[in-house]
């Protein structure tokens, strides 16, 4: 654990990143934006998973904030599943708040925000955020509506921290350039549906067949070798499934790149992309920070939620999708697909993405002052912390 100077104020920030390149873009960026906006705080980075010890709970009542940071954090284990902290709440004797926190819902739809499952123990941590007054950031609307709704007054729509790139805040609009290298990201949720899987392997065929004479590339996030089981909390049928589809890929003669494991690896290698098409959030996020083109396939809450956030252009990668336990049970066991995708998806996907370049790229290019405009939202956030 880092050592810290006990004259120099500094914020605890709990961060999530294991192995996915999106997480580690979320802490990347978030760190860039302490620097640049607070640099009167040092920040200290703990594991979110980790339950706090007595030195570590000594060095978060001695900071100024304890901040939670990121990802699909409010679910309904939220507290203690994704934030052991500790058994006693009262044990933090400093402001808890957070910072770009998403919900975490696979249809993604509005009425879901209104009754919003939460367990007993997640709804104390709430409260105890509300209580303690700080503002609180949220990555998109939807979120925002999930803690009004169980009562936390303080949430501001921020946006994810990885959609700030400071180089490019107030810079002008989205051009476009010719297309020399083209990256598909690719989704989970064919883990756990045929008819996801089948659409993914469509959609990578049609998609490539636009750019003949581009280099194109399917894009994991995930790893895709054995250290992969290394990294916590990692599933077996996670690697099994991206290396049978690193087989599919081979047979197709489809390149394909594994960017996990770090931000530098995920920002090195979307850099060098002209266009990104896909289902990874973190992918459509960063191309539109860099004020790149993106067309994202939303797979659950998280990418259907981001259409609000700064607009671009989001397709969705289902029509509907069985909910509740059952549901959930059926899905864990692969008894059947519980998605009901449209046929047409990736004829609409091409279709999209031809009239885009065609045209002048008139749904993606006007994301750059959307964005522009969030983050005055977010300096806010940041000036405001104590």
């Amino acid at each position: 654990m880092e050592s810290i100077n006990n004259e120099q104020p500094y914020y605890v920030v709990l961060t999530g990143s294991k192995n996915n390149a999106g997480d580690f873009l979320i802490k990347h960026r978030a760190f860039r934006l302490f620097s640049d906006v607070r640099p009167d705080r040092k920040v200290i980075d703990l594991n979110s998973w980790e339950a706090f010890d007595e030195k570590t709970l000594s060095l978060v009542n001695n900071s100024k904030a304890l901040i939670l940071l990121g990802g699909p954090a409010l679910q309904k284990n939220m507290y203690p599943g994704i934030y052991p902290l500790t058994q006693n709440l009262d044990q933090i004797q400093v402001p808890i708040t957070m910072m770009g926190v998403g919900w975490k819902s696979l249809s993604g739809r509005w009425p879901d925000t209104r009754n919003y499952d939460l367990s007993e123990s997640t709804l104390r941590l709430l409260s105890r955020i509300d209580k303690d007054d700080l503002p609180v950031s949220v990555r998109d609307y939807h979120t925002l509506n999930v803690l009004s709704t169980s009562g936390v007054r303080c949430g501001l729509m921020t946006g994810c921290p990885a959609t700030y790139d400071l180089e490019y805040v107030g810079s002008s609009s989205l051009e476009q350039e010719e297309i020399c290298r083209v990256a598909f990201s690719l989704g989970v949720a064919f883990l756990y549906s045929k008819s996801l899987k089948k659409q993914m392997e469509s959609a990578i065929l049609s998609t490539k067949a636009l750019f003949p004479n581009a280099k194109f590339e399917v894009v994991f996030h995930h790893g895709t070798t054995e250290s992969f089981l290394k990294t916590p909390s990692a599933k077996k049928e996670h690697l099994i499934g991206h290396q049978k589809f690193i087989t599919w890929l081979q047979e197709k003669g489809v390149d394909y790149v594994d960017i996990s494991g770090s931000a530098e690896n995920l920002i090195e290698y979307y850099s060098q992309c002209d266009l990104h098409i896909g289902y990874r959030v973190h992918a459509h996020i960063f191309m539109n920070s860099i004020s790149k083109p993106s067309v994202l396939v939303a797979e659950d809450g998280r990418g259907k939620a981001l259409r609000d956030v700064f607009g671009g252009l989001v397709l969705d990668a289902f029509d509907s999708v069985g909910m509740g336990i059952v549901a959930r049970i059926i899905r864990r066991l692969r008894i059947f697909d519980t998605f009901h995708t449209s046929e047409n998806l990736v004829s609409e996907l091409s279709g999209a993405i031809e009239y885009e370049i065609n045209n002048g790229l008139p749904r993606i290019s006007p994301s750059r002052g959307v964005i522009d405009s969030n983050f005055r939202v977010m300096k806010d956030y940041l000036k405001s912390l104590p």
